[in-house]
């Protein structure tokens, strides 16, 4: 990541007079910041400790947020900063060796009164690695977590994609936070961690949210591509532990989610009584055939930057999202039949997740007509682009994804059940993989250790019956993020265009997650 990165994190406004104490210095990796105590606090209640997410910093708890009030009006609290509040995310596991650092300290400031973590999306997932996997799981009495990627984000896979390289490189979202949350690589951290004694020593709870909105917001733009319900960044599956107790999902997004008038209420009681005699869900993650609803596409831009897309007959509605570096206000498009350019004024969205720092341009068209359109943006200076089209359509079943048992290879088939046969004309499929291969190390067992260069590799197959299979390279231990571009035909002999992405770990046993 470039050293001018850090600029584009919020600047944060603080007042050293909230705090009984900081250790260390305001806004800096590694301090930790005392609450005020409340009047009258009940010295039994444990410490409660607020841990940050992705791009996040302490202050999300009480900048815009009530949550520090309604917390701190009853229990002790605590604060942290990690590495992201220098602009600078890193991965579950570097984030996970500094917070349990940090909570070493606090249980000895608080002269071992036990502590009780409040994790908001990664957040939660650091939490696990430092009282698991760095073992201070003994100085902790439960953990809720809000909204967490526990088997990673699709957008995760997205901005580590093919059609958003370009993009990503120029944003700095290719980073260690943003690769740590791919869905591969969390399914392997479940993998290496679910099954093990310590998971078992604390006590967790889960909240999720399930309003991937308001329309053409950010986070419904987010839940365009993500399968199922979501908060706009994770899905409700995602957010889920095996062995956790989910307390809530609610009709929040992913911002709405860690507001205290939101969410406190719920956790409230927990804090108090953290081992209630409340049974277990038994949350099972599965894979499943996949609808194919989404067409990607990226580049460089400068200038104009121009991509063209093809409507199937029958769509009943498409939403069309230009992210680049830069606002816009209009984007032009020309449709099949008149050919002829159109404006339309667009309201510019910024990121403030995976894509940090880029801005999301959305255009909704009902009934779109059958056949290739064509969308060009224009930006002043030289930028990136990733284009994304979300199709509202029956033919989004024509063709599915369906998962090996591997995991190493997909087949692109028709339903089994389906009523009805595809012309006899070949159906291509491209598929680009970037493979970031893990250098092994002597905790590489346990943990996957620093990654090396990507390398890529593209490969091109077409098939005139309904099933083709597609199969990931073999090169060892790492992440393979795959991106699928199909085009095929309908029923009715018209062209349909699809792209999947997918994020695989391999372990050095040649294990697939």
């Amino acid at each position: 990541m470039d050293d001018n990165r850090s600029v584009n994190m919020p600047q944060t406004v603080f007042n050293r007079d909230d705090f009984a104490e900081i250790i260390g210095q305001p806004m800096k990796p590694g301090t930790i910041m005392i609450g005020n105590a409340p009047s009258g606090l009940d010295s039994s209640l444990p410490v409660i400790v607020f841990i940050q997410g992705l791009r996040n910093d302490s202050a999300l708890w009480y900048r815009d947020n009530d949550m520090y009030g309604l917390a701190g009006a009853q229990f002790q609290t605590v604060f942290l900063e990690l590495h992201d509040t220098a602009g600078v995310p890193k991965s579950n596991w570097e984030n996970g060796e500094l917070l349990a650092s940090q909570l070493e300290q606090i249980f000895s400031y608080f002269e071992g009164r036990k502590l009780f973590l409040i994790g908001y999306s990664k957040g939660a997932v650091d939490a696990q690695t430092a009282l698991i996997h760095f073992g201070k799981h003994h100085l902790v009495e439960g953990v809720v977590s809000i909204a967490a990627p526990h088997y990673g984000s699709e957008l995760a896979d997205l901005a580590n994609s093919r059609p958003a390289g370009w993009l990503a490189n120029l944003i700095g979202a290719n980073n260690e936070g943003t690769k740590s949350l791919q869905t591969g690589v969390m399914n392997h951290f479940r993998a290496i961690t679910d099954g093990l004694s310590e998971a078992g020593r604390n006590k967790y709870y889960t909240i999720a949210g399930d309003k991937a909105g308001p329309l053409l917001s950010l986070y419904s733009i987010g839940g365009m591509f993500i399968q199922g319900p979501s908060d706009g960044v994770v899905s409700v599956s995602s957010s889920r532990l095996p062995y956790g107790n989910e307390l809530a999902v609610g009709d929040w997004n992913h911002a709405e989610v860690r507001l205290g008038t939101n969410v406190f209420p719920v956790f409230r009681e927990t804090l108090k009584t953290p081992f209630p005699h409340s049974e277990n869900h038994s949350f099972i993650q599965e894979e499943s055939d996949e609808a194919l609803a989404i067409f990607a596409r990226g580049g460089k831009q400068a200038g104009t930057a121009a991509e063209s897309f093809f409507v199937e007959n029958g769509v009943e509605r498409v939403v069309l999202n230009w992210v680049c570096s830069q606002e816009v206000s209009k984007i032009i498009l020309a449709s099949p039949r008149s050919n002829k350019k159109k404006a339309y004024d667009v309201n510019p969205v910024r990121d403030d997740a995976y894509f940090y720092g880029a801005w999301h341009h959305c255009i909704e068209l009902d009934t779109p007509e059958q056949g290739e359109w064509n969308i060009s943006v224009f930006t002043e200076e030289e930028s990136a682009y990733l284009f994304l089209v979300k199709f509202h359509s029956a033919q989004n079943n024509l063709y599915r994804l369906v998962p090996a048992l591997d995991k190493k290879s997909w087949q692109i088939a028709v339903p089994e059940a389906a009523s009805y046969r595809l012309p006899s004309r070949n159906f291509n499929v491209t598929y680009e993989v970037d493979f970031e291969p893990s250098v092994n190390g002597r905790q590489a067992a346990k943990r996957p250790s620093a990654t090396a260069h990507h390398n890529y590799f593209v490969s091109s197959k077409s098939a005139e019956d309904e099933k083709l299979t597609i199969t990931l390279p073999d090169k060892g231990e790492g992440t393979y993020n795959t991106t699928i571009n199909i085009e095929g035909f309908t029923p009715s002999g018209e062209k349909i265009q699809r792209t999947a992405v997918k994020t695989v770990y391999v372990d050095r046993k040649g294990r697939a997650y």
